[in-house]
């Protein structure tokens, strides 16, 4: 698998920030297409919340869609939104009966909710994933009172996994390639924990588990086109975490543990492989990263300068990242604006 994060520097560009129209960006990340166009959550300063896109290199945000107005349905959007290369988009919403749902919606269709009519009683916590396709990955709870791991196909939910005999619990956020396979995070009925791929023919299989190589795993693994699955965790024989990644030959440890970083928090992944990864330097503070280098491939970090402040929170999961390796990312600066920012490979 290539090593794409070793040997791409990126360049920052904000393309929206917290002024005029904008309040807050808080607490949900941004995603990314494979044409660049970065799709985001904001608060407004007149109330009510919207998804909007942009583009960097000077090109104006536009609107998707905003909470309570006369074409939105929903009083709320509660996620972060994905949106594919068709402008297909989803995100977690609550409706002004208070239900919450997931919404999706594509060029010139109407909006579609689901969530309770097809027997879903609770849809989230953190987001959905998207693939091309327009099939939706997401946490939810049964009418059972169960938690569960979803995939909707657009006409109906097939159950991924469900809380019962084997899981007890999911853990981040449900990620879903182009061939429908569906990588999570999930804690068992036996205490142990572990990453899980739910293939398209329907078959789950544990892809790393605590008790064994593993003392602890973290939530958010992701998974490429090619079907391979990164994670970060640490192994029983350090107390050192790493980064690694899962294919058809085996598991390979990607990044670590190495005496440079005190801490891995998260990757993220395209058919190429991991392109970044955050996690914190030893003696230094969390940041982004595009190699193992920490000063030479450091793209931000708490506590580093950026557009004349400093940086002082910044976000982003596996919906972050594109084909082209091209991020986006959600900051906020010491001196109160927060930005959206998208990092482009040179």
């Amino acid at each position: 698998m290539a090593t794409t994060a070793d040997a791409l520097p990126y360049a920052l560009m904000p393309v929206a920030r917290t002024d005029g129209r904008f309040s807050d960006f808080k607490p949900y990340v941004p995603s990314i297409n494979d044409a660049g166009v970065v799709c985001f959550q904001a608060g407004l300063r007149n109330g009510g919340t919207g998804l909007f896109t942009a583009k960097a290199g000077g090109a104006e945000v536009a609107e998707i869609a905003v909470s309570g107005s006369a074409s939105c349905p929903v009083a709320a959007f509660t996620s972060h939104p994905d949106i594919n290369d068709h402008g297909d988009v989803t995100a977690y919403a609550r409706l002004p009966s208070g239900d919450e749902v997931l919404a999706l919606l594509r060029p010139g269709a109407a909006w579609q909710i689901v969530g309770s009519r097809q027997g879903l009683y609770g849809i989230g916590p953190l987001g959905p994933t998207m693939n091309e396709s327009g099939r939706v990955a997401l946490r939810a709870t049964t009418a059972r009172g169960t938690a569960s791991i979803e995939l909707w196909d657009g006409h109906q939910f097939t159950s991924v996994a469900e809380a019962g005999d084997t899981f007890s619990g999911f853990a981040g956020l449900p990620v879903v390639n182009a061939q429908g396979d569906v990588a999570f995070r999930a804690s068992l009925r036996d205490s142990r924990e572990g990453v899980f791929l739910r293939t398209c023919d329907g078959l789950c299989r544990p892809v790393a588990v605590t008790g064994g190589d593993f003392e602890d795993i973290a939530p958010f693994p992701t998974l490429n086109d090619l079907g391979a699955v990164a994670f970060v965790a640490r192994p029983r024989s350090s107390a050192d975490w790493g980064i690694y990644v899962a294919t058809s030959d085996g598991l390979t440890c990607w990044r670590g543990p190495y005496p440079d970083f005190a801490s891995y928090r998260g990757v993220l992944m395209n058919r190429q492989g991991p392109a970044v990864f955050y996690g914190t330097p030893t003696g230094g503070t969390l940041g982004i990263y595009s190699g193992s280098r920490p000063k030479a491939q450091r793209l931000l970090g708490l506590g580093d300068p950026l557009l004349g402040s400093t940086v002082t929170d910044f976000a982003l999961n596996p919906v972050s990242v594109n084909e082209r390796g091209q991020i986006a990312v959600r900051v906020a600066l010491q001196n109160g604006r927060q930005y959206i920012l998208r990092g482009d490979p040179r």
